[in-house]
This record gives C-alpha cells, structure tokens and sequence, in this order.
C-alpha cells in the first residue's frame, strides 16, 4: 500500500499546484490517501471510478471532483492507447481561496459549503458544462505558462468561473450526479464505516450484504480495483492520524480504539503505509 497522507507542499511564491491535462494510457491503479489541502479534479476523458465517503461515482468526461482536506478517496482508471485517463488536477489552501473569494461572496459562500460543509457528495455532473468549462482551464494554463509569476488574479479568475459552473445563490448544485441504488462495494463501505473499530468479522459482513464470504472480497476488488483489506486499513489509520493530532490518547489505546488490538503489529502496519512511526507522527502534527 502507498503512502495515505501525501502532504502538498506550497511554497512562498505559489498558492495553487496546477497539473493540467494529466495523461494516463498504459496503466493507472489508484490506492486510498489524503491531502491536507482541497483537490479539484475534472475529468477530460477515461473511464474507471472515484471512491469517497462510502461512494463510488463513475469516471467519464464533464465530471468535476471536490475533495475536502483529509478526506480519504481513491481514483481508479482502466486505461489503455484507446482509452487513456485524461484529467486536470489543483489543490489549493481552502483559506487562500477564501481570502482570494471575499469580494465574491455568494461564490465564496459555496466554496465554503464544498470545503467544510457537511454535504457527502463530492462528484458532480457538468458535461453540459464541458465546453465552457474546457476554456476556463485552458485560458488560465495559458496565463500560468506566459508569466514567470503566479498571478492571484488569475486564480481568483480560475476558482470564481468554475464555481460559476457550479451554481450560485438559489440555484446552487450541491447535487450529485443521478443516484441510484448502491453497488455492493458501498454497502460494504458503509458497514466497515460503522464497524472498523471493532474486529471485522467477515461471515458477518456477508450476512449483512447478503452475500458469501468469497464473494465479498471478490465483488469489491472487482467493482472499486482494490482489496477490502486495504480499504479497511487505509479507514482505520485515517482515524488514528485524527487522534494522533487531535488528543493525549497513549499511542497503545488508540490503536485498540481503531481495531488493531495488538500494540506491536499497529505500530509496525502504521510505519509501513505512513513511513513514521505514530510518536513521530504525533510529534510532527
């Protein structure tokens, strides 16, 4: 498993990281992780799917991804020289791009509401949007390339224009793309969410989604492109990062509290998909 926390990294002279039109055609296998910052993900072209907040949206072109600081996702794409992954990514300080939206205020009032609010939909549907939304990314990759400098007008340009697509005032699409009744995989999702702490019982979990025990990994590998296994310890390490830096809890009891009863093998699983060791991460939080 690779690293789950990857930190982005933003230096005195740049407020946004700007990958425009990332190119996948050979091979893309996403892995569950987080950033301390806000990601905005539009999709150009591919197909595959996004898992967050027990949730799978499909991966097609027009889609627009919002994820929040820390919250766990992972993209997932089948790619190949017919169908390559194309998309274009930024993350971006939530505060800075408050900052930068105060004289917008009802545009900043919905930043807001995708940053911190308590909305679980992430994806969003503006293929009808495509085209303008095409542009909006062309002409400010075309402003970054032409000046040595970051503009914070030209951000302020990039963010108001594309929260436009999204909506304003009564008209604001916090709304998800169609819904419809959940996959395996989320049902799954959504049991482990309520039960990770506890020791995951697999007959149980089959039970719960009707299902038998070997169709339970299998279902899931096959519909998100990654083992339950992994799901399960990227969640119950996301939850110990959380006490790690938010409370005194001994290092010991927050691994029971997440569902790794054994002290030496938390400690030795929390190294290998972090690269620290909890007290370090403590430390450095």
């Amino acid at each position: 498993m690779k690293q789950l926390f990857e930190p982005v990294i933003f230096t005195d002279h740049k407020s946004l990281i700007w990958d425009y039109q990332l190119y996948t055609d050979d091979y893309y296998k996403g892995y569950y992780h987080w950033h301390q910052c806000c990601e905005i993900m539009y999709i150009h072209s591919g197909q595959g799917n996004v898992v967050v907040n027990q949730q799978m949206y499909d991966i097609r072109s027009g889609m627009l991804f919002f994820f929040q600081p820390y919250q766990l996702h992972r993209i997932y794409s089948e790619v190949s020289a017919e169908c390559p992954f194309v998309r274009s990514i930024f993350y971006v300080d939530p505060h800075t791009a408050e900052n930068l939206l105060k004289d917008f205020p009802k545009r900043k009032a919905l930043f807001s509401a995708l940053w911190q609010g308590k909305n679980t939909y992430c994806g969003f549907d503006l293929g009808s949007q495509n085209e303008a939304i095409q542009w909006i990314y062309t002409q400010y990759d075309q402003c970054r390339t032409h000046s040595p400098v970051e503009d914070s007008e030209d951000i302020t340009m990039l963010l108001t224009q594309l929260l436009s697509c999204l909506g304003t005032g009564d008209n604001m699409l916090i709304q998800p793309e169609e819904r419809r009744n959940l996959r395996y995989s989320e049902q799954i999702m959504n049991w482990i969410e309520e039960h990770y702490q506890e020791e995951v019982n697999l007959e149980q979990l089959a039970a719960e989604t009707h299902l038998s025990k070997s169709y339970v990994s299998r279902i899931f590998h096959q519909e998100t492109g990654s083992r339950l296994v992994d799901y399960l310890t990227a969640r119950r390490i996301k939850q110990a990062c959380r006490l790690l830096s938010t409370t005194d809890m001994p290092v010991e009891q927050i691994g029971i509290t997440v569902g790794f009863p054994n002290a030496s093998y938390f400690n030795q699983l929390f190294k290998r998909v972090l690269g620290t060791t909890p007290l370090k991460y403590r430390k450095s939080n």
